[in-house]
């Protein structure tokens, strides 16, 4: 029994998790961008860090990094934003993705990376 219950939370939790990370502000950024052509985006981000091939699909990645103070210390810590974009082979963005800690978790924080409105 305890071991259902356990499995039972867990797959709760991954659904909760699932649906919050879909709601983040980096998500809606990247679907500004979806339907449009790379060359596009790299007028506006610059250069890509690294380009991969894979499946019949190109992932374009950035990444920066920086520095951040750790609270009630005088001690800084690294943090990381890589962002990829996932494009087709016709050369037009279908997916963005994110990972690092120090990626924006705000709207307001994403505005800089959002496609432009015309």
């Amino acid at each position: 029994m305890k071991k259902m219950m356990l499995l039972f939370v867990c797959v709760i939790a991954m659904g909760l998790y699932a649906d919050a990370a879909a709601n983040h502000p980096m998500y809606d950024m990247f679907q500004t961008w979806v339907g449009t052509p790379v060359k596009e985006v790299v007028k506006y981000w610059g250069n890509p860090t690294d380009i991969d091939y894979e499946r019949g699909q190109t992932e374009y990645e950035w990444k920066e990094v920086g520095t951040r103070f750790i609270p009630g210390t005088q001690y800084q810590q690294k943090t990381e934003c890589e962002r990829k974009l996932i494009v087709d082979v016709s050369g037009v963005v279908v997916y963005g993705t994110f990972s690092g800690d120090g990626c924006p978790f705000t709207t307001e924080g994403v505005k800089k990376w959002n496609k432009p409105a015309k």
